[in-house]
């Protein structure tokens, strides 16, 4: 027998307690630091309704398990109109949600009703089966610091997976009970539309009137209490995540992915990120919105290579002390103190430097991600901290720091160096050659690695055949400071941004030209945060279209197969995927065969966020586990679009004792040794 008076009491209780629970979590949100995310807010909702409703990275990632959380998301949105209705109909049997009277849409809507909730039912089980039986990696942890996780988190899994299944099956069970005892003209017309419902109804029929009364009711109060119980466990749970997901969505980073947020040096007051109050409160949010599906940990490099990061345990670490200081940082907020809460939590308190360090920046866990949590600004944030307030960092990378500060690139080769590679050659300098088109800047790289130099002679005899109105900086070209920024040294990184930006404003060149995808980002997406508004152009692109306007012809052969690795700074952070695979198909004779992953899922090469500065150990090369990814397809060669990607498949093709089989070239080699 449904109570109104006892279904209002309840009724009272549960929502003050979820108000009260998520106005806690509100304030928290109120209390962290600030963060322009209200712009742009056409492009914020097609990015909720292809993300969020349209469930892009579900069903373009893992399956089953993607159509399985489409089917119980839409479920669950489907659903929630019955849900309603059901807590309406307590205190009026014949209530009826606008616009869903069963004579008018609300009898298809009982259709569609009835069968996503078998597909929801189907759903569930196979979600069951997978946390009891199959155990994926990606969900019960990729190491012993994952294990801990998993081992706590099954229980809630579990319980809101049989939470689901039970508010499914007592929906049919209540209506397949009214259908038995009610026979109302509406009530008829409910039935007809309610397929599956009236089936169950059938099979209650034999019970009697008293018992499928006492099944009807009993079925009501399940599905009511169910709700009740689920709305405030969701944001003391992973399933948060139900509440968040659409804002974070929503509130997601519109500035291109490969900027890092600015940092006025000038104006602050701290140096990175080291307490939990110096979050934002988009960080916030992406903590509260963590599903811990384990999708970014199961893309990750540094995870798959055995390093101390899991994105997916950074981030619940962060959350779960975020939780458990909640009290007191709110107290502080209020002026009542709580300094013991916000205590320092880099370092050996929660999160250790060797995690932070263990990162290549490579955002395959933020290409990944279902909820579009951002975790590379996150750790950079940190490694600020660690680099400009402690001075605490690998000590392989005071080479690198000390080469930038006084040579102007990490490899700390004296300056007057830099267009050496070009002795001989007649390269027209930008200050010899004011009114040259295009400024080919040739990046630390090409300038100071013997192997990348190879990469720069072909890149100029490119431009040289093609005719280009072109030029470089020669002496005057300075590092854009990019490898300084995503270590953490942020102060160096303007320092130096500054020093080529004065450089190149110098000058009135139309586009830059760069065959390093680190210096390309930089460039493109980071010199407008100071000022430096360029046109800036990727090698690939550029030679595809000299091609294609027969401006270069290529009539040498490459007979063999060619397995692309895309880079990280021109695959997930610009979207360059296709150029360099249509460069490469313009080649006579090379097969281009693709390796398993590839393009927005392709590894990292290993050598990002500082990396390539820093030795790894020989059992947790990144590039190791790359490398054998590209020897599946069988490949004459390996081609790059990075110089960074060059020094590690190389290494690793030596490493594996293929380095005679298969050779490691730049894209625009290809290209040069294919000219006429």
């Amino acid at each position: 027998m449904i109570t109104p008076v006892l279904l209002t009491l309840i009724l009272v209780a549960a929502l003050g307690l979820f108000g009260f629970t998520l106005y806690r979590r509100f304030l928290l949100l109120k209390a962290a630091r600030a963060d322009a995310r209200f712009d742009r807010p056409g492009e914020r909702i097609r990015g909720v309704l292809l993300y969020a409703f349209g469930q892009k990275k579900f069903l373009t990632g893992e399956q089953p398990a993607g159509l399985m959380h489409f089917l119980i998301f839409w479920g669950f949105m489907v659903v929630s109109a019955r849900t309603l209705t059901l807590f309406a109909q307590g205190y009026d049997p014949h209530f009826y949600l606008p616009g869903l009277h069963p004579a008018g849409l609300g009898g298809p809507y009982l259709l569609l009703k009835d069968l996503v909730e078998v597909g929801v039912i189907l759903a569930v089980l196979i979600a069951l089966y997978r946390w009891l039986l199959s155990h994926p990696a990606r969900l019960f942890g990729f190491k012993p610091a994952e294990n801990r996780l998993a081992g706590q988190s099954h229980w809630e899994a579990l319980v809101i997976l049989l939470f689901i299944l039970g508010l499914m099956v007592t929906d049919f069970l209540y209506d397949g009970g009214r259908f038995v005892l009610e026979s109302d003209p509406l009530t008829l017309l409910e039935k007809r539309w309610s397929i599956v419902s009236s089936g169950v109804g059938l099979l209650l029929s034999g019970m009697g009137p008293a018992a499928v009364g006492v099944v009807r009711d009993a079925a009501w109060w399940i599905h009511v209490l169910i709700i009740l119980t689920f709305l405030n466990l969701l944001p003391r749970s992973k399933h948060f995540h139900i509440i968040t997901a659409i804002p974070n969505v929503f509130f997601r980073k519109l500035e291109p992915a490969g900027a890092l947020s600015f940092m006025d040096l000038e104006k602050t007051e701290t140096y990175g990120t080291s307490r939990m109050s110096q979050f934002t409160w988009k960080q916030i949010l992406d903590m509260y919105s963590c599903t811990e599906c384990g999708r970014c940990a199961s893309v990750c490099p540094a995870t798959a290579s055995g390093k101390p990061l899991a994105p997916r345990q950074l981030l619940l670490d962060l959350r779960d002390h975020l939780y458990s200081r909640e009290r007191g940082l709110l107290q502080k907020t209020d002026g009542q103190g709580g300094e013991g809460n916000d205590a320092v939590i880099v370092g050996d308190n929660l999160i250790h430097d060797d995690v932070l360090w263990s990162c290549t920046t490579c955002r395959a866990c933020e290409e990944a991600c279902p909820v579009l949590i951002e975790y590379v600004d996150k750790i950079v944030d940190m490694r600020r901290h660690l680099v400009q307030e402690e001075a605490r960092f690998p000590s392989a990378l005071n080479r690198a720091f000390k080469g930038m500060e006084t040579q102007s690139n990490p490899w700390a080769i004296g300056q007057e160096n830099r267009d050496g590679w070009a002795e001989g050659l007649e390269v027209p300098r930008l200050s010899d050659h004011p009114d040259a088109e295009v400024l080919y800047y040739v990046g630390c790289a090409g300038s100071f690695d013997d192997r990348s130099k190879k990469t720069t002679l072909a890149m100029v005899k490119i431009l040289k055949k093609a005719g280009m109105n072109f030029a470089i900086l020669g002496k005057e070209e300075l590092c854009n400071g990019e490898t300084a920024r995503r270590i953490g040294n942020e102060y160096l990184f303007q320092t130096m941004a500054q020093a080529l930006i004065e450089v190149l404003n110098h000058y009135r060149f139309k586009k830059i030209l760069t065959n390093c995808p680190h210096c390309f980002n930089t460039l493109k997406n980071e010199y407008p945060q100071f000022g430096g508004n360029y046109e800036v152009i990727h090698a690939a692109e550029f030679v595809h279209g000299l091609i294609r306007q027969g401006q270069i012809a290529l009539s040498g052969e490459l007979p063999g197969k060619v397995t692309y690795h895309d880079s990280c700074y021109y695959g997930r952070y610009n979207q360059i995927y296709d150029a360099p695979r249509q460069v490469i198909r313009e080649i006579r004779g090379a097969q281009l065969q693709e390796m398993k992953h590839c393009r927005h899922d392709a590894m990292c090469c290993g050598a990002g966020g500082g990396w390539m500065w820093m030795e790894e150990p020989k059992d947790k090369r990144v590039n190791y586990i790359r490398v054998e990814q590209a020897l599946e397809t069988g490949p004459d060669v390996v081609a790059v679009s990075c110089p960074y990607c060059m020094v590690m498949m190389e290494d690793g093709l030596k490493a594996k004792g293929m380095d005679e089989q298969v050779k490691a070239l730049d894209v625009i080699e290809l290209v040069e040794r294919a000219m006429k």
